[in-house]
C-alpha cells in the first residue's frame, strides 16, 4: 500500500526510546527520512546511526523540546539541512509523579506540564509557519487515554494529556484552510519500562505488588493484552500517510478496548 511518506521529512520528538524509537522505524520503513530530537544526545545519536547503517536517512539532534529558542533552532536547521518538514510527531513525554493530588508538588506539575504540553506547544508553534507557507503538513500528537478518562493517583500526567487532546482540537480548526492535518492518538497502558516504572511507582497506593496491580490492569483489557509500542506506531505512521488527508482533530484511541469512544 502506498502510503505517500516516501521522501518525506518527519520529526519525532523523543525518537530514541519507547513509543518513539517505534515510529522512527516504522517510518523509515516507508522511505522517511526521520529527524530526532532528544535531550538524551547519544541515545539518539547511535540510534541514529542504527537507522543510517540499515540503509535510512536519520539525523539525531540534541534538542530540549521544553526549551523554545532550541526548539525554533532545531527545526530551522531541519529545514535548511533537509528542506522541508512535512510531518511532526509529538512524542516527548514522562509520566511523572504518581500519587494523590494534595500531596503532589508544585515543582513536579511544572516538570510534566513543560514536558507533555509546553513541549507540544512549542514544536507545533514552530513547524506551522513553514507547513502553512508550503500549503501542508501531518502534525501528529501523542497524548493518552488518561487525558479522556483521568485516572486517580495520576492527575498531574492526566491533566497535561486533556490539554494535548484540546491543543490538537483548537489547532486543527486554525489550520485546515491550509491543509495541515493535526490528530492525536491516545494510547492506552503500553508494555514499556516507562510503564513498569509506574506501576512500582503507584502499587503502594492500592495495597498491591506491582506484579498484582499489572495483573489488575491486565484482566480489565477486552483485547486481553497490554499494548506494544508497535501496535501505537502503526497507528502515527496511518495518521502520518496520505490515508488520513481528511482527518484531522481527532484523538484517536488505541486501547485494546479500554476506552471505546
Amino acid at each position: 500500500m502506498d502510503t505517500g511518506l516516501q521522501g518525506k521529512v518527519a520529526i519525532v520528538t523523543g525518537g530514541a526510546s519507547g513509543l518513539g524509537r517505534a515510529t522512527s522505524r516504522l517510518l523509515v520503513a516507508e522511505g522517511v527520512r526521520v529527524v530526532l530530537p532528544d535531550i538524551k544526545e547519544a541515545e539518539a545519536r547511535q540510534f541514529a546511526q542504527e537507522l543510517t547503517d540499515a540503509g535510512a536517512e536519520a539525523l539525531a539532534v540534541k534538542c530540549d523540546v521544553t526549551n523554545q529558542e532550541q526548539v525554533q533552532t532545531m527545526v530551522e536547521e531541519v529545514i535548511g539541512t533537509l528542506g522541508a518538514v512535512d510531518v511532526l510527531v509529538n512524542n516527548a513525554g514522562v509520566a511523572g509523579p504518581q500519587g494523590p493530588w494534595h500531596k503532589l508538588k508544585e515543582a513536579d506539575f511544572d516538570r510534566v506540564m513543560d514536558i507533555n504540553f509546553r513541549s507540544v506547544y512549542f514544536c507545533c508553534k514552530a513547524v506551522t509557519p513553514h507547513m502553512i507557507e508550503r500549503d501542508g503538513g501531518k502534525i501528529i500528537n501523542i497524548a493518552s487515554v488518561a487525558g479522556k478518562t483521568g485516572e486517580d493517583n495520576n492527575g498531574i500526567y492526566c491533566v497535561t494529556k486533556t490539554a494535548v487532546i484540546s491543543l490538537t482540537q483548537s489547532m486543527a480548526l486554525e489550520v485546515g484552510k491550509y491543509n495541515i492535518n493535526v490528530n492525536a492518538v491516545c494510547p492506552g497502558m503500553m508494555d514499556t519500562d516507562l510503564m513498569k516504572g509506574i506501576l512500582v511507582e503507584r502499587s503502594p497506593f492500592y495495597g498491591l505488588t506491582p506484579e498484582e496491580l499489572h495483573a489488575q490492569n491486565k484482566s480489565n483489557i477486552p483485547l486481553t493484552r497490554m499494548l506494544t509500542t508497535e501496535d501505537v506506531a502503526h497507528v502515527v505512521v496511518f495518521l502520518a500517510s496520505n490515508k488520513t488527508d481528511m482527518m484531522t482533530g481527532q484523538a484517536v484511541n488505541i486501547t485494546a478496548g479500554i476506552e471505546v469512544h
